[in-house]
């Protein structure tokens, strides 16, 4: 293609599994902004130095958000391929973590600590606690070494303890036939940041008015989560 430039070719030592990337780098040209140039900027800045939720984008979730309903579908017994068996399986866990995360950003916790807090390691699948919140723990968290981290659901309980178990599983109940299905489907429990930090976070205003912004993202990222933050105020 005239527009791509191959800078290295090679063989792997092992098979490469759809997901195995470092990251991806975007530059996104928003158009017809409401609000003046120095509230959007302001919101860039605040973005950049907080991070923002780390929702699952809404293409998770399919056309319309169909994913989870026909993940109730198979748990109820439908049978699908496997191929499709993976997407909706991972549409049932992403649904259970947006409402956990979406009662943090209520509650303002969701780049703060509460009691029974697992930690999620910056740019890593590892996790660890609950531990007592202390300076140590604190520095980390300031310099986004580690974030609280939300469920991604399966068999047994989450490693989370008091009020951060409490909140988790109050929300795994609302859908209790999606969190059965998870269990029944032998998933982990598993762990996800919910703090997103975009990496070298730039904006530039174009001659023709439109903002032009661009970031980098850690692999399972969304740029929709980034944008859905700065939409919010501009």
């Amino acid at each position: 293609h005239a527009d791509v430039t191959v800078e290295s070719l090679g063989r792997h030592s092992r098979k490469i599994k759809r997901g195995a990337l470092r990251g991806n780098r975007f530059v996104l040209v928003l158009r017809e902004i409401e609000g003046g140039r120095a509230e959007a900027e302001a919101r860039l800045t605040a973005i950049a130095a907080r991070g923002v939720p780390n929702y699952f984008g809404e293409q998770r979730f399919g056309l319309g958000g169909g994913n989870v309903a026909q993940a109730k579908a198979m748990f109820a017994g439908r049978r699908v391929d496997r191929d499709k068996r993976s997407i909706l399986l991972s549409a049932a866990r992403s649904h259970i973590f947006n409402g956990v995360l979406a009662e943090r950003v209520v509650a303002a916790t969701w780049d703060a600590p509460m009691d029974g807090e697992i930690w999620s390691l910056d740019g890593s699948r590892s996790w660890f606690g609950p531990q007592p919140f202390d300076d140590t723990l604190a520095e980390r968290l300031g310099r986004f070494d580690i974030h609280p981290s939300g469920p991604l659901w399966g068999s047994g309980e989450p490693p989370s303890g008091g009020a951060v178990a409490e909140l988790e599983r109050a929300v795994a109940a609302r859908d209790d036939d999606i969190a059965r299905g998870l269990a029944g489907a032998r998933m982990d429990q598993e762990r996800r940041a919910l703090r997103l930090q975009p990496r070298d976070l730039a904006w530039r205003w174009r001659d023709d008015g439109a903002l032009e912004v661009s970031f980098g993202l850690p692999a399972g990222a969304y740029a929709t989560t980034v944008i859905r933050e700065l939409a919010a105020t501009t």
